[in-house]
């Protein structure tokens, strides 16, 4: 009877290692790791070589970014994800043809966003960002929308299929084209005597998407898949249109709130008492220091986001409530225990990593004040995941929009009193208000019995 009871927790555990999602993680974390590992000594390198002036100035440009994104891609991957994972037995053939749909959307979307953005850069860096210095960089950003959606939506189809060592291995090289690219220009430069610009972040970024592009669509050819039975029908364009709209509504809408925000942070670090130079500088030891470093344990609960969509829709069609409900618990947990020992790490070790790495006493501030939204930060990523899966993209715009309204509050009325502190301030009690939405919405699956 031991041996037996033995031999069927031998089964269990083996087919635990086979899991999709198991190994998904695996690939995509370890994946994650060496890229964050990678970019947190490109931070390093970058702070080193631009300052903190140069650092916020890098980081007034990022809000574009993240709005051309959102309207391109974001909704469309999630949707592409969703309908792959649901094309299973006598619908096995659906899955390329979302695919296909979704880039053409994808596509169309970013070249119309690219031209907007490269032929108003002067507009945009004048009258919306405020510094005249960003308009190179806008307008090379700006190339690489087109190759960013279609890394995108291929990755989508191989979340979708819970083959996550594609998107692991093209976000590997990505980085990697992008470090090495900044590097090399940087060695150029200094063998020419020339100055050292700030525009050789967005050109290194540029060829990393590309570098990605490339490898994906390679990958995709040359991978044995459901070519021979491609279905497209035309349903396909409104199944993806109404799933990825209210997604996309949700990034737009955050993405237009958080431009203010980033925006706004620099202004009213002035309205505290700060000259401009001081504002960008605090501003840029956050955005290309303190946050991203805090950030950095993340790459494993970004995994596990990203495989719990397709896990958590194939539960939902199954009608499947008890696996739901583990998925949320034990990530829930996971996410919230990491969280809680990387809170820790970082509290206890601020000022050596702040001292140390970055050389600036700021950074060690920010970041032990930053330690205490790690579990509630790590923990919001697989929720939404979660809500996601389960087609409640709507619920989920509302409770972004709420939590990023209630930051810009603090942004607006806490920073020009307690300076750059109340704006962590602000970080901290939305994250937590936020994370407490999901959870309430989803309590349904919580205590199902």
């Amino acid at each position: 009877m031991t041996h037996n009871h033995f031999q069927l927790k031998g089964i269990s555990f083996g087919r635990l290692m086979k899991s999709p999602i198991i190994i998904g993680t695996f690939f995509l974390t370890f994946s994650g790791l060496i890229t964050k590992l990678i970019g947190f000594f490109y931070r390093i390198f970058l702070s080193r070589i631009f300052q903190e002036e140069g650092l916020g100035i890098i980081g007034l440009v990022s809000p574009v970014m993240v709005l051309a994104h959102s309207v391109c891609s974001a909704g469309i991957q999630n949707a592409i994800t969703r309908f792959v994972a649901a094309s299973k037995g006598s619908r096995k053939g659906e899955g390329f043809g979302y695919l296909f749909v979704g880039i053409l959307l994808s596509v169309t979307l970013s070249l119309l966003m690219a031209w907007l953005v490269f032929t108003n850069a002067n507009y945009i860096a004048i009258h919306v960002i405020g510094e005249i210095r960003c308009v190179p960089l806008l307008r090379i950003s700006a190339l690489s929308f087109p190759l960013a959606t279609v890394h995108c939506c291929i990755n989508g189809y191989f979340y979708g299929k819970k083959r996550a060592a594609v998107p692991a291995a093209s976000m590997l090289i990505e980085q990697l084209t992008r470090v090495f690219s900044v590097y090399l220009l940087y060695q150029i430069t200094l063998k020419l005597g020339a100055n050292v610009s700030i525009s050789f972040v967005c050109i290194g970024m540029l060829a990393g998407e590309f570098a990605s592009a490339i490898f994906s669509c390679i990958f995709l050819v040359f991978t044995p898949s459901d070519s021979q039975q491609i279905k497209i029908s035309s349903n396909m364009w409104g199944n993806i249109i109404a799933l990825a709209f209210p997604i996309s509504l949700n990034r737009v809408c955050i993405s237009i709130i958080s431009t203010v925000e980033t925006l706004q942070i620099p202004r009213q670090l002035i309205n505290s008492g700060l000259a401009l130079s001081d504002a960008l500088s605090v501003y840029g030891v956050f955005s290309g220091m303190a946050f991203p470093l805090i950030m950095f344990p993340s790459a494993l609960t970004t995994a596990v986001s990203s495989l719990l969509l397709p896990s958590v829709s194939e539960a939902q069609i199954l009608g499947n409530n008890r696996r739901i409900k583990k998925l949320i618990c034990i990530t829930t947990a996971f996410c919230f225990a990491l969280g809680v020992g990387c809170m820790l790490f970082f509290l206890v070790f601020a000022d050596i990593l702040g001292t140390y790495l970055f050389a600036s006493p700021i950074a060690a501030s920010q970041i032990r004040a930053l330690s205490f939204v790690c579990p509630f930060l790590y923990m919001s990523g697989a929720l939404c995941s979660i809500l996601h899966g389960l087609g409640k993209t709507a619920i989920t715009f509302v409770f972004n929009l709420s939590s990023i309204l209630l930051r810009l509050v603090f942004v607006f009325i806490a920073i020009p009193v307690l300076g750059f502190s109340g704006y962590l301030y602000g970080i901290i009690v939305s994250q937590i208000f936020f994370d407490l939405l999901i959870i309430l919405a989803l309590r349904k699956y919580i205590i199902y019995n």
